[in-house]
């Protein structure tokens, strides 16, 4: 699989408002799981295109306040109406812990009864 680098911010207030307010400029919200902590940033909507409009999946290189975190993308919301991105959920791997995925299988060639 790819890997895609994604740059976080953290998050100081973790609020109604705030999550607002991060929306109005364009952020989206993120919470990272599955390592010894949550950890709460925001990141712009561009950012996050090329990894929820496409059919591939991908593994995450999140870089927030200079610490990498190797993860994949669990979740994310969308707006009912507009489709804007509300929400976004990333899972820390960790090479003890299993993680189902699910992964999209593209079978190329001709079966030998085809043929």
């Amino acid at each position: 699989m790819e890997t895609i680098e994604i740059i976080g911010y953290k998050r100081a207030n973790l609020g109604k408002t705030a999550t607002k307010a991060l929306r109005e400029e364009a952020n989206v919200p993120c919470v990272l799981y599955g390592g010894k902590e949550q950890v709460h940033f925001y990141t712009s909507m561009a950012a996050l295109q090329p990894l929820l409009y496409t059919a591939n999946t991908y593994f995450v290189q999140l870089t927030v306040d200079k610490k990498k975190y190797h993860c994949i993308l669990q979740e994310a919301q969308f707006h009912p109406v507009s489709e804007m991105t509300l929400h976004a959920d990333f899972l820390e791997i960790d090479d003890k812990k299993p993680v189902k995925l699910a992964i999209p299988i593209v079978c190329t060639g001709n079966s030998p009864g085809v043929s």
